[in-house]
């Protein structure tokens, strides 16, 4: 696992983070290991005993010339970087803090440490202590395998972005973070249907069992759930993201790509920080880092808190306390860093998310719904919300709310109008411990693991102030995550670098799927006819009432997935110029879902449920569905006669259900297929099918050095996304692997003497079995009714490729005083084959169940993205000397792209920008700083989502005053 930072504060970072003083160096060969990577062999060797850097020197005199030709390179740096900036870097050796194995430094083109270079290995640990940013030098170096290596020498697609970079404009949540690195995408969603797609890629039906395609790291930690990084993101010393299949060099594998999140560790020095901000709708956000030495190179600490708070921009018109798109975050999180010995320390985590209430559900803005669906024939509307609120029920003696002035286009108020939507309730708590030893051998790492998750939704399925539908949707009551990882990195000699371990994953989790009704559903989802007869009389209406009133239905879904993975990398030096990184890792994966379903509560209606469902006896009776006469095993069945014989008695004050005339019987019969129609098909706790089975990645990327300022690479990755088992009306079908190729060739450069880095690359992937909502037959009612049924599900599309060009870099010492960091690509993502998919809305009334979208461009894919993130700093004396004026901004570009998964000719999102900016003036060594923070500056409220009748608003823009200080 890698480490990335581009800190301007000393960190400590790494398997060697904390250690004072002390430089591992490798010596002589004393044992050899053989591993089996990509079809080839190695030998690995053993290294001495590390020695503390000044004692080395002075024994080892040989060492000499790394360390003279290291000093040469120090003077170049601080050369470039007086005549770029006009001020001197002091570069002091910080004991713990230099050991920044993980972190990324300055390093403005030296290279990376040899085995047996003492002085060179210290040299590159050194910590900048008053610079702005890693980017002033020109290069970073990085952590990465399993030696210090510069981020150009990486063969892969890579974007790193500072947390300071970040902090300026509050980019905090996943979405902020991830528009300013570069073709990676967070879709929008809650805190549990949200996904991450790259390269066009990822965009998919949102199933809970799925592995993600794009991994999220934080802290050396793999989430093998994409809600466990919902939270906003703070303390941040860097974020990098890697693009293609990744984890043959630990961690969990992915096919797409993954996002590295590093947040600022326990250093030996003191540190005291605090940002505290105030900003439109009521908007708090403060954020405060305390650390430093406990125990002088033995224990240190860290703490840091963080917490976002403020009202939404839209308001719900039946409670005006509710607003949309709120923020309600607090966080903290405690680490300690332990260094008994000058070759083992640990780092200790534990953070914690409470819960907090958002309101992200039912954001939905409506249009009329279009007369002519997308073959020319005219649209069903029967059950259109225009003909629901038409209907006698809604217009007498209720709130005057009409579908024209009301339910359409923000209620007339730019608002909702909902009296059954309640806040989502998320939490998260989890800690780790990393443990690393230098065994002369080499470096044994352990990363123990955990990580809960909670989330409740209870929403307003109809989106108005009638009491419809209510306290459905998606809960998590139970999560945990238990992830182990051990490996060893080591080398032999100049030949070649390795790294090898193994990784466990355990992860529970229970999943709801909740349904609930009041006393208007029955008048809401009751078809023409139905309604009709039913809203006659006063018998009629209080059957259509007490039919759903208060009936609520649960349908857990239980999810055990286990992942046990052996993996090894190296990374050859063929010669001086050529290198060939290899890997190879092979996941036993064992998924297991089960599921029941059951009614939570029967609400007013108990008497008209059937006699059984699925041979679950719901203490009902059973009836004739055209004529609601009992069937003939009803009429046989003494006990059923006497339910029925209630029913007739409470509603129509009749004795006996014989005693009904054909009217009040249909009435019945309407209710009660009604009430059957909502609750569904019931079942006991299904078994499930297990998914088992032994899947490899593997990676291959030989990178060739032309000179100091152009190096080249291919690369290819193959990956395997586990299946899994997905029950329907309790049948469950097993989703295939997902298989993933992934080709590229790159070049990354130094431009202008160093004053652009442009990085460029090509990409080619193929996935077969990509996973996404697919239909297939409802085995289930195709019996009961003896017809193909189709259902939606998570199944396979059995082809997908993408291609494109990527483009990253930055620009610094060209213009004055400025910094520019830039990332852009093109993209094609199209199904090869999908001939199973489902239908848009627009296509709902052909007679076809699936709709072919080979061909077609994947959902959330845009062809164009592009964004570009300019910093100005100027050194004025207003408030005293050592004062400098800063100004920046991130415009982030996308083209258009449909937003929904079966690709709606009515989803499209169209081209849009938006733009953050920060404006301020501080002390050149951060100890004082006032900005003001604009967000979406330019109001670009594009919309999040649509379908062919809404759409979901985006978030308007922001203004704040940040206060940042040290002390």
């Amino acid at each position: 696992m890698k480490d990335y930072s581009t800190s301007a504060e000393p960190q400590t970072l790494g398997p060697d983070a904390g250690v004072p003083k002390t430089v591992s160096r490798r010596r002589t060969l004393s044992a050899c290991v053989a591993v089996a990577i990509a079809g080839a062999s190695l030998l690995a060797a053993t290294d001495a005993q590390a020695a503390p850097a000044k004692k080395a020197a002075k024994r080892n005199a040989g060492n000499s010339k790394a360390a003279s030709d290291l000093e040469l390179e120090n003077q170049r740096l601080r050369q470039e970087l007086a005549a770029a900036k006009a001020r001197e870097l002091e570069l002091i050796r910080k004991g713990s803090a230099a050991a920044a194995a993980g972190g990324a430094v300055a390093a403005g083109g030296a290279e990376a440490a040899e085995p047996g270079a003492e002085a060179a290995e210290a040299e590159l640990q050194l910590a900048e202590q008053e610079d702005d940013k890693a980017k002033d030098l020109g290069e970073v170096v990085v952590k990465a395998r399993p030696r210090l290596q510069k981020l150009k020498d990486i063969p892969n697609s890579t974007s790193i972005r500072s947390g300071e970079e970040l902090h300026k404009e509050l980019a905090m949540d996943l979405g902020d973070i991830l528009k300013r690195a570069g073709n990676v995408k967070w879709n929008y969603g809650n805190a549990r249907t949200s996904s991450l797609s790259m390269r066009g890629v990822g965009q998919q039906a949102q199933t809970d069992a799925m592995d993600p395609s794009v991994g999220t790291i934080v802290d050396n930690v793999p989430y093998a759930y994409n809600p466990l990084s919902s939270f906003d993101h703070y303390d941040i010393d860097s974020i990098q993201v890697e693009r293609g299949p990744q984890g043959t060099d630990g961690g969990k594998n992915v096919s797409l790509g993954r996002v590295n999140i590093n947040t600022r560790r326990p250093t030996f020095n003191r540190e005291a920080t605090y940002s505290a901000t105030y900003g439109q709708f009521n908007t708090y956000i403060g954020d405060a880092a305390l650390g430093g030495a406990v125990i002088d190179n033995f224990l240190a600490w860290r703490g840091a808190f963080h917490v976002n708070k403020g009202e939404g921009a839209t308001k719900n018109l039946y409670n005006t306390d509710q607003t949309w798109y709120n923020r309600d975050r607090v966080s903290g999180r405690i680490q300690f860093l332990l260094t008994p010995s000058e070759t083992f320390s640990t780092l200790i985590r534990f953070d914690a998310n409470p819960r907090g209430e958002e309101f992200n559900n039912g954001n939905n803005f409506y249009k009329p719904t279009p007369r002519i669906s997308a073959n020319g024939l005219p649209t069903n509307l029967n059950n259109d919300a225009g003909t629901r609120l038409a209907r006698r029920w809604f217009r007498e003696g209720k709130p005057e709310y009409s579908y024209q002035n009301n339910y359409l286009f923000g209620n007339g108020e730019n608002a909702f109008n909902q009296d059954a939507q309640y806040a989502l309730i998320t939490a998260s708590k989890g800690g780790s411990v990393e443990a690393n030893w230098d065994a002369g051998i080499g470096k044994f790492t352990s990363i123990t693991a955990y990580r809960d998750f909670e989330f409740q939704a209870r929403n307003d399925g109809d989106s108005t102030p009638f009491d419809v539908q209510k306290n459905g949707g998606g809960a998590v009551p139970e999560f945990r995550q238990l992830s182990q990882e051990i490996k060893f990195t080591s080398n032999w000699g100049n030949l070649v670098d390795y790294v090898a371990g193994a990784y466990f994953n355990d992860r529970k989790m229970i999943k709801g799927n909740r349904v609930g009704f009041g006393r208007d559903a029955g008048a809401w989802l009751a078809g023409a006819g139905a309604y009709g007869r039913l809203d006659a009389d006063s018998a009629g209406r209080q059957l259509m009432m007490d039919s759903l009133n208060e009936l609520h239905t649960d349908n857990p879904y239980y999810i055990h997935n286990k992942t046990a993975s052996a993996f090894v990398n190296a990374k050859w030096h063929i010669t001086e110029p050529l290198t060939l990184e290899t890997g190879v890792r092979f996941n036993i994966e064992n998924r297991r879902q089960e599921t029941d379903k059951f009614i939570t509560n029967q609400g007013s209606g108990a008497a008209l449920n059937p006699y059984s469902v699925n041979g679950i006896n719901l203490g009902g009776f059973d009836t004739v569905t055209a004529t609601g006469a009992l069937t003939a095993a009803a009429a046989a069945d003494p006990v059923q006669v006497a339910r029925a014989d209630a029913v007739a008695l409470k509603y129509f004050g009749v004795a006996t259900y014989a005693g009904l005339n054909a009217t009040q019987l249909r009435q019945v019969g309407d209710a009660k297929g009604l009430r059957a129609g909502q609750m569904g098909l019931l079942w006991g706790r299904e078994p499930g099918r297990s998914f088992k089975s032994t899947q490899p990645s593997y990676q291959v990327r030989p990178t060739y050095k032309f000179n100091e300022d152009y190096t080249g690479y291919l690369s290819w990755g193959y990956n395997e996304k586990a299946g899994l088992s997905q029950t329907v009306n309790s049948v469950a079908y097993l989703v295939e692997p997902e298989k993933t190729n992934s080709f590229e060739i790159g070049l990354k450069s130094t431009l202008f003497n160093r004053a652009l880095t442009l990085n460029t690359d090509f990409f080619w992937t193929e996935i077969n079995n990509y996973q996404q909502a697919v239909q297939v037959i409802d085995q289930y009612q195709t019996a009961a009714l003896g017809q193909d049924t189709y259902t939606s599900i998570t199944g396979n599309a059995k082809g997908v490729r993408a291609y494109g060009v990527e483009v990253d870099g930055s620009l610094v010492d060209t213009i004055p005083f400025t910094s520019v960091n830039f990332s852009g690509s093109y993209n094609e993502a199209f199904y090869t084959d999908f001939k199973n998919a489902g239908k848009a809305a627009e296509w709902n009334n052909l007679a076809s169940p699936t709709r072919d979208l080979t061909g077609q461009t994947l959902p959330g894919a845009a062809k164009f993205t592009f964004s570009i993130s300019p910093e100005f700093r100027y050194p004025v004396e207003v408030l005293g000397s050592n004062q400098e004026f800063h100004t920046s901004f991130t415009t982030a570009f996308t083209s258009s792209y449909k937003s929904d998964v079966a690709l709606s000719e009515y989803s499209v999102i169209p081209a849009n920008t938006t733009t953050d900016l920060s404006i301020g003036i501080g002390r050149k060594d951060r100890a004082f700083d006032v900005s003001l923070v604009a967000k979406n500056i330019f109001n670009n409220q594009t919309p999040f989502a649509k379908t062919w009748n809404s759409w979901q608003p985006g978030i308007p823009q922001w203004f704040g005053v940040t206060l940042n200080g040290k002390f």
